[in-house]
Formats: structure tokens, sequence, C-alpha cells
């Protein structure tokens, strides 16, 4: 039976009164297994990999034009990250009134699963080969990185 808890500074409360039911049919200081869902993050050697790039990117680049008219400075590995980020797709858009208004999402271990930061990957790649440093051989970037984030 699944049921829903709440975690309080007192521990963990039933979250509606299926869960109560559940929960009353333990007495005090019973001990019984309760399946608690655990998000799977990305490695730490991907994260390292990553911020390598990022690095790389800013301390090479001036600007990047993540789109035809959109021209993004870049001062520092931030900057890289973000620009990325557009050149990626990784962004959700809003139409308002006055035009259109993009957000980036986030790459943070908690908001990302390994399978969307694997995907999230081949697209920095082709990124970083089509828009970032068009003319480079992708092979030595991926050499680079490997050697630096080691």
């Amino acid at each position: 039976m699944e049921t829903w808890v709440t975690k309080t500074l007192g521990g963990l409360q039933p979250a509606d009164d299926e869960a109560k039911a559940a929960f009353d049919k333990h007495a005090i200081g019973s001990t019984f297994p309760v399946d608690i869902p655990v998000r799977a993050s990305r490695s730490g050697a991907w994260h390292r990999r990553y911020w390598v790039l990022m690095h790389m990117l800013g301390s090479n680049l001036d600007s990047v034009e993540v789109e035809p008219g959109m021209v993004l400075p870049i001062r520092n590995k931030d900057d890289a990250h973000i620009a990325m980020k557009y050149a990626t797709g990784l962004f959700d858009s809003y139409a308002l009134p006055g035009g259109i208004v993009r957000l980036v999402k986030s790459t943070a271990f908690d908001r990302m699963t390994p399978d969307e930061w694997a995907a999230y990957w081949v697209k920095v790649l082709d990124a970083v080969h089509q828009v970032f440093l068009p003319g480079i051989e992708l092979r030595s970037v991926e050499d680079e990185i490997a050697r630096l984030a080691a």
C-alpha cells in the first residue's frame, strides 16, 4: 500500500486520512518498512567535466552568438554556463505582450536525472562544435576536457 507522508521537525506525519489509518495500525515505537523514493544524481566526474568546459569557454571567448541576432558576452565560466543553456535550448519561453521571455532551466544535481544529464551533455558537445568553437575539432576539445578534469 502506498501512503503519503509529510516530513516535519517531529518526524514523518500522515499526509491524509488514508495514511493516518495505515499509521494507526502500528503501535508507538514499532518499526516498519517505508518505501522512500530517491532520485538518482549524476556523477561528480560529469559535474567536473562540465565546469572544466565552462571555464575553458569563459577563458577563451569574449562573446557568442547563441542564435541569429542574440549575442551574449562571455566574461567567465558562469556566463558560458548561461550561454550554453540558451544554445542548447535549456529554457522555457513565454509569450508576453512586449515580446518573448526566456527563462533558463537548472542543471543542478537535484533537478536533472542522470538520463536527462546524458541527453544534455550530447547537446552541450554539439553546441561547442557548432556555436561556441566552430572550426575547432570536437575531439581535441574532449581530450582537453578529459585532461583537465582528471
